[in-house]
């Protein structure tokens, strides 16, 4: 969270976000929308780095579920937190479109508005990126600050907690003022959220109570009401005793710790106790669990642009993401009926297609991507290494070039032909490319990001 971030602004008044006790209307919206910044920026690194493990399906001597699974229960809890916030923004008389090159970040970037420079990657996972980026990024205590740091960061917070939990004081300061019969809940996002490796549960928001039961959802499973616990309950909104998760803290730390295991012992060695025997490491860092992949990818850098193979995969991967962000924003649209009456209609439709489109089409072009080599070398463990490739998460301008005013489906459905020149096992019958083509037809919600 830095002012100083490379991602656009997300108010048309600047001075709308002010740091401190949140007054207005204005200011919690504008917090809000930090807040849905601030989410989004944490989805691909997390992504990213569970993709790069190679050993997906190791956890049978692991005391917990694996590092994979570990962090793709994370990452899946984010994207919870940012429809939770969403749903926030909507109850309050606002909103944010999702699928927006303004809205979606860059990397490398900084996370908005956070206390000293934590700049995020898209890199392959390590000990390094989950004690220096991940770690820090859930921190459940403030850390010290430096010297000179108080003026810099005058509009920055400390940790995530404490920003969200000066949220929650705006909502119960502001609770009289804000005009709960126009929450728009049949708007907001309810159901279709599945996380066998995590916990929460949308929730809509209608009052202060249904506010606040949000809020707690996200700092609970971030960094923990109680720091000093590491767990929190698997359903902040309706606790209940034994059903218990580790808060991302506390799940990145047992990652660094070897709790949550890769599944490779590499030779490496550590001291267990002081003059006891050296114990094998299961070794994150090691090039047999994790695959060496390009740091922060774009479709435009030129190891890219001069392999049609890694072209036409990374445009399909971005067009992808960006359809699916589409079809959550064009999900928002669409009043939520009577199930019990109607099964056919759009919005159960699009609920269904967005959760696929991550299973069924990002995943395995994201895998793909993953196997490409890029031709070039990268030194990890004072070794040359052979790089491969990695999915970008950038914005897709779709309707632009030779395509024109092309419907998007229609041009993510031709980008996926072209790659299959390349990947024809993109095709079959429960292939990526028969996924697109049952993802419903969909354009680029119009409205502004900026409110």
């Amino acid at each position: 969270m830095t002012s100083t971030s490379s991602i656009a602004p997300l108010f048309t008044n600047p001075s709308d976000f002010k740091k401190g006790e949140i007054k207005t209307l204005a200011n919690l919206r504008a917090h809000l929308k930090v807040a849905a910044r601030v989410e989004m920026c944490t989805i691909p690194p997390y992504l990213y780095a569970a993709y790069s493990i190679k050993t997906k399906g190791y956890s049978q001597w692991s005391p917990g579920i694996g590092a994979f699974r570990t962090i793709l229960g994370i990452a899946i809890e984010e994207m919870l937190h940012l429809c939770l916030v969403r749903n926030l923004l909507i109850a309050v008389g606002g909103d944010i479109t999702f699928c927006s090159e303004k809205f979606i970040p860059t990397y490398p970037g900084t996370l908005p508005h956070h206390q000293g420079r934590l700049e995020l990657h898209l890199e392959r996972l390590s000990k390094d990126l989950v004690e220096k980026t991940f770690m820090p990024l859930e921190l459940p205590e403030p850390r010290p600050m430096v010297s000179g740091e108080e003026e810099e960061h005058v509009e920055d917070y400390s940790t995530l907690g404490e920003f969200y939990r000066r949220i929650k004081e705006g909502f119960k300061r502001l609770d009289k003022e804000i005009d709960w019969s126009k929450c728009r809940k049949d708007f907001q996002y309810h159901r279709a959220y599945w996380n066998q490796n995590g916990g929460g549960t949308t929730l809509l928001v209608t009052d202060l109570d249904s506010a606040l039961k949000a809020l707690d959802t996200i700092i609970d499973q971030g960094e923990g009401a109680d720091p000093k616990k590491g767990t929190v309950p698997r359903n902040p909104a309706n606790p209940q005793p034994g059903l218990e998760e580790y808060t991302h803290y506390e799940k990145f730390r047992r990652i660094a710790a070897h709790i949550e295991g890769i599944g490779i012992v590499d030779g490496t060695r550590e001291q267990k106790t002081k003059g006891g025997p050296d114990v094998p490491i299961v070794n994150i860092d090691s090039t047999l669990a994790v695959a060496v992949l390009a740091r922060d990818p774009h479709v435009d850098d030129k190891y890219v642009q001069d392999s049609a193979r890694l072209r036409t995969l990374t445009t399909l991967f971005n067009a992808s993401f960006t359809y699916t962000l589409a079809l959550l924003d064009e999900l928002y649209t669409q009043r939520v009926d009577d199930l019990k009456a109607d099964f056919t209609s759009r919005r159960y439709h699009l609920e269904r297609t967005f959760i696929a489109s991550m299973q069924g089409v990002l995943y395995p072009i994201a895998d793909l991507l993953t196997r490409t080599p890029t031709g070039r070398t990268r030194k990890i463990n004072n070794k040359d290494e052979p790089e491969y490739a990695g999915p970008a998460f950038e914005y897709h301008q779709y309707g632009v070039g030779i395509y024109g005013s092309t419907a998007m489906h229609d041009e993510l459905i031709d980008l996926c032909r072209q790659a299959m020149a390349h990947f024809p096992q993109l095709g079959g019958e429960d292939g990526v490319q028969r996924q697109i083509g049952l993802l419903p037809a969909v354009e680029p919600v119009r409205a502004p990001v900026a409110v």
